[in-house]
């Protein structure tokens, strides 16, 4: 079923079936806050205690949308030709994750249709001139969340209506909880390099994986203190976080993520962030081919498709 409710000011929409309740709230970046494991009376991701915490760190609670995901140095790049130049909101003159920050986005369509529980929710650039200033393209972004049995699926639209090729570069920043016991948490996730960083900035040299190799066949989480950038090469864009409890799977079949952040906000502890990017951090500034970095177009009446899908099993 699906529901409406008030939280503080602001309107979450909740999904809800037998297996999860999920909470979304459209008119802060269209967050995914909550998913209640109703099996194990456990919350799945960080959920904030406001809106007005969302609000002032809208990449920090639940599943923030980022477009265009991570840093950009200056907050300028140069894209056919064409300077574009982000807000600068971080320290050491960055702009960082993207134009969609706090704002909303209008609920279009709910539905329930034999056991898929869904809700549809869109984003119209040129209705922001604030996102104008920064991303002068007429692009339409349309997200569907479908609660189906365990499964909470994602899919997404971006449409361009201007004349020109739209820069396009998307990620999540999920933030999933460990229970304060990241010793009993193994993380599996298939990579073949890490991007060399240079004040938090690929240098735009791949390295070997070190010490993160043996995520590649799984390893506690345990000590771990991650904030890396990863590319996926020719591997599914796949993460299996699981304890002796529950099994959770986020994975994309789109070709176009092409890179993982992995972020434990120091030490792992109470969370650990798995960001699948279609481009990596500050990708239009660096002197790499396309496919290396992820960089994209959308081209005019062009629409981009992604996925995303989060299984949550229980053993």
């Amino acid at each position: 079923m699906i529901t409406q409710q008030e939280w503080q000011g602001e309107t979450l929409y909740i999904l809800e079936n037998e297996h999860l309740s999920i909470s979304l709230c459209p008119s802060i970046n269209n967050n995914l806050i909550r998913i209640w494991d109703k099996k194990l009376n456990r919350e799945v991701l960080r959920v904030p205690e406001n809106p007005d915490i969302l609000k002032e760190k809208p990449a920090h609670f639940g599943t923030p949308v980022l477009m265009p995901p991570n840093r950009i140095g200056g907050g300028q790049f140069t894209f056919e030709g064409r300077p574009y130049q982000f807000a600068v909101n971080r320290a050491n003159n960055m702009h960082n994750h993207g134009i969609l920050q706090n704002l909303p986005w209008t609920v279009k369509s709910t539905s329930e249709d034999n056991g898929v529980i869904s809700i549809t929710s869109t984003f119209r650039s040129t209705d922001f001139p604030e996102v104008m200033e920064q991303y002068p393209h007429d692009v339409e972004m349309e997200i569907t969340y479908e609660l189906i049995g365990s499964k909470v699926n994602h899919k997404y639209k971006f449409t361009n209506h201007s004349e020109l090729n739209a820069p396009f570069g998307y990620g999540l920043h999920t933030w999933f909880l460990l229970d304060n016991k990241p010793g009993d948490w193994n993380l599996t996730i298939p990579m073949i390099g890490l991007w060399e960083l240079e004040n938090a900035l690929p240098t735009g040299e791949i390295v070997p994986l070190g010490k993160y190799e043996s995520l590649l066949n799984g390893s506690t989480l345990e000590g771990f203190d991650i904030d890396g950038v990863f590319q996926i090469g020719d591997n599914p864009c796949i993460a299996v976080l699981e304890n002796n409890t529950c099994k959770l799977t986020y994975s994309s079949e789109s070709p176009l993520m092409k890179h993982w952040v992995l972020y434990t906000q120091g030490v792992a502890d109470n969370f650990v962030c798995l960001e699948p990017y279609t481009w990596v951090t500050n990708a239009p500034n660096l002197n790499l081919p396309p496919e290396v970095t992820g960089l994209q177009s959308i081209k005019p009446n062009q629409t981009l498709e992604l996925d995303v899908l989060l299984n949550i099993e229980h053993k």
